[in-house]
């Protein structure tokens, strides 16, 4: 077939990429935003709990940034708490 191209990615690129001081930024920004909607939702809908932002940089050198709220019960229910799923729904509004 003319004009089909084959691409092929280099890995190796994509993780120098991911080790950059920028990258780092933008993640905690997104994860700081994500909170933000959590603890929004949290508050019109009168669910008590914490949210908070873990983040690091694993062994390989990349970044991460995670979003932990303390209502484990409430984002993915039990037989006595209902499902609110409040940090699925805040990931979902993303802009």
């Amino acid at each position: 077939m003319a004009g089909i191209r084959r691409m092929v990615i280099n890995f190796e690129g994509v993780g120098n990429a991911m080790r950059l001081p920028g990258v780092h930024q933008a993640i905690r920004q997104e994860a700081t935003a994500l909170a933000q909607r959590a603890r929004g939702i949290n508050a019109a809908e009168g669910v008590a709990a914490t949210v908070s932002i873990e983040s690091g940089t694993r062994g390989t050198g990349r970044p991460y940034a995670r979003v932990l709220s303390t209502a484990g019960d409430a984002e993915f229910g039990t037989s006595r708490t209902a499902r609110r799923r409040v940090l699925g729904r805040a990931a979902e509004q993303r802009s």
